[in-house]
């Protein structure tokens, strides 16, 4: 009887982390599984310098609804409202992007490999603007990947630095949100 009692408690601790991670998995998708594709589709064009200031200020207060709401289900602290909040927009931000420059042929993996963004990644903070050499690195990996960067628009390197600055927030705001 001990055995058994002993091998289930074992069980149960094994398990805990599994289950740890699926709820913070929730908690990290919650905004972005609750917000529709055609509002998210909108975030991501205005983030990329798209719409004017009413329209964005209604997508910002929707987002805000939305973020209440996921911060209510999932117990986030008020310390943390605010980082929610800019994670959540840039994430969305960020998928919209990457999804944007994929279309144009430019890989976003590029830029994540250049900076070195990733869940183990330095993640820098281009919170303000990117210095020369970070541009540089995006450019250089570009060209490296084989991209004719002469044949690329301004507004399309635009998009790229919005990319960066999202990506670099998303990585940031997300470390601040772990158990």
């Amino acid at each position: 009887m001990i055995k058994g009692l002993m091998a289930s408690a074992a069980l149960a601790l094994a398990a805990l982390p599994g289950v740890v991670a699926a709820q913070e998995g929730e908690k990290l998708d919650c905004v972005t599984a609750s917000v529709p594709a055609d509002t998210k589709d909108s975030i991501g064009e205005a983030m990329a310098g798209g719409g004017d200031e009413t329209s964005r200020e209604a997508l910002f207060k929707n987002l805000a609804a939305v973020t209440d709401s996921c911060v209510a289900a999932h117990g986030i602290t008020a310390e943390q409202k605010g980082i929610y909040f800019d994670y959540s927009l840039a994430r969305i931000s960020r998928e919209w992007l990457g999804a944007d420059i994929g279309k144009l042929n430019l890989s976003p993996t590029v830029v994540d490999k250049a900076l070195d963004f990733g869940p183990t990644g330095a993640n820098p903070d281009l919170s303000g603007d990117m210095t020369e050499d970070q541009i540089m690195k995006i450019v250089q990996a570009y060209i490296d990947a084989g991209v004719d960067i002469e044949k690329i628009d301004g507004s399309v390197w635009e998009k790229v630095g919005a990319y960066a600055a999202a990506t670099s927030i998303y990585w940031n705001k997300r470390k601040l949100l772990a158990p």
